[in-house]
């Protein structure tokens, strides 16, 4: 196998260009060279590199400002590792290789040219304005540059011990405290008068004996991943509130579907609830930096039309699995149709719910794969989901601990 095709395999494999169509592969290859490196050989990051680098095969070590990290790449099984990723000139940055070590060299300039031609925007119907924010939006997409919203430590640390049959109070008061933010909140809401009893709660451990294990873990799940729909302007303010708010109804509707039909984790079904409409954070905030004060009508558009792809991002990022990275990728489109029940029809199906509750505009039932996969009797139009008239307390109760 002559080299360039030996690189159109490994770019068909890597996340970067693995959607990007075979002939723009083709020619991106024809830009791309493997290297073969020693061991006790330096590599640093040159202010404005003319390539990227991926480890294809060997352990190296990169230092970032001093902090060490080991990297091991193994060809065939493992993904091709960036080794500069997330660094920037500021940084003093450098990668050692410990062993024998191949790496894949990629043309910035080429890269840049095949991601633009890949993408597919000509459908979008765009004022001025808002092809402004796009061309610049867009490529920080494409080339994964875009200022994602914090990882929320405390939730995914929540989630973990949420599928630990041995973990318990004492595990889930630790990881609580871990964080004043949500310790805080966690007693505001349990002296609310949602859970008020006879006397104040004053500690992490008495709040979550009160609110009870369950309660705590959705709560306090809720409470840490609010901290990533933040903004300071007006405009943008209220729309991220209104994300969120779509959000907490969603995952409320998706946690009592799991509950209701016995399917899949209902907490996991919540928190995909919850992160469905990520995807609209990252945008908000780079409308929120480019322009404090933009059109709400702007902010509605540029997110109706790309929170999938940036969902995508977050959710990789985060690091949630790819039950969730689907989740975000499907989001608001009605035509999914998956070959088992997922955690992504759950969440199509709290979308339409959620809607329909609120009297907003929603698709025919009849025409949402994800109903009849989840065994659900599509609703006539204006009628809510039968198999849930009677979760209408389960849903009040939900609905009121995350608007506490």
């Amino acid at each position: 196998m002559s080299q360039s095709s030996e690189v159109f395999t490994v770019l068909g494999e890597l996340e970067l260009t693995k959607e990007v169509p075979e002939e723009a592969r083709r020619q991106l290859a024809a830009h791309c060279a493997f290297a073969e490196l020693q061991p006790r050989q330096r590599i640093r990051l040159a202010p404005n590199a003319p390539e990227r680098l991926f480890l294809l095969d060997g352990h190296v070590v990169r230092l970032v400002n001093g902090s060490g990290e080991r990297l091991q790449g193994f060809r065939g099984l493992s993904d091709p590792i960036e080794l500069f990723e997330g660094c920037t000139a500021a940084d003093d940055v450098s990668v050692i290789t410990e062993t024998p070590c191949v790496l894949l060299r990629i043309s910035n300039a080429a890269l840049d040219e095949v991601l633009q031609s890949g993408m597919e925007v000509a459908d979008m119907e765009l004022d001025s304005t808002e092809g402004e924010f796009l061309a610049e939006l867009y490529p920080l997409i494409t080339n994964k540059k875009l200022e994602l919203p914090a990882r929320p430590e405390v939730a995914l640390k929540i989630q973990e011990l949420t599928n630990d049959p041995d973990a318990g109070i004492q595990e889930l008061t630790e990881v609580i405290q871990s964080d004043g933010t949500i310790a805080g909140a966690l007693l505001h809401a349990t002296n609310s008068p949602l859970f008020r009893g006879t006397k104040e709660i004053q500690s992490v451990r008495d709040a979550v004996l009160r609110l009870g294990f369950r309660n705590t873990r959705m709560l306090t799940t809720n409470l840490a991943l609010r901290q990533a729909f933040k903004a300071r302007h007006a405009t943008t303010r209220e729309a991220m509130k209104s994300v969120w708010g779509e959000g907490v109804l969603r995952s409320a509707y998706a946690y009592v579907l799991a509950e209701t039909l016995g399917v899949l984790n209902r907490d996991r079904a919540l928190l995909a609830g919850l992160v469905a409409g990520i995807g609209a954070v990252p945008i908000i905030q780079f409308i929120e930096r480019r322009d404090p004060d933009p059109r709400p009508e702007l902010i509605q558009s540029l997110v109706s039309k790309l929170s999938s792809i940036t969902g995508v991002l977050v959710i990789n990022y985060w690091g949630l699995g790819e039950d969730l990275v689907r989740v975000a990728e499907s989001f608001d489109d009605w035509s999914y149709r998956a070959d088992a029940v997922d955690y992504a029809s759950i969440a199509l199906v709290a979308q339409w719910a959620a809607l329909q509750s609120e009297g907003r505009e929603c698709p025919d039932a009849a025409g949402v794969p994800a109903f009849a996969l989840l065994g659900l009797t599509p609703p006539q139009a204006g009628e809510p989901i039968a198999e849930l008239a009677s979760s209408g307390d389960a849903l009040e109760a939900l609905k009121s601990m995350f608007e506490t």
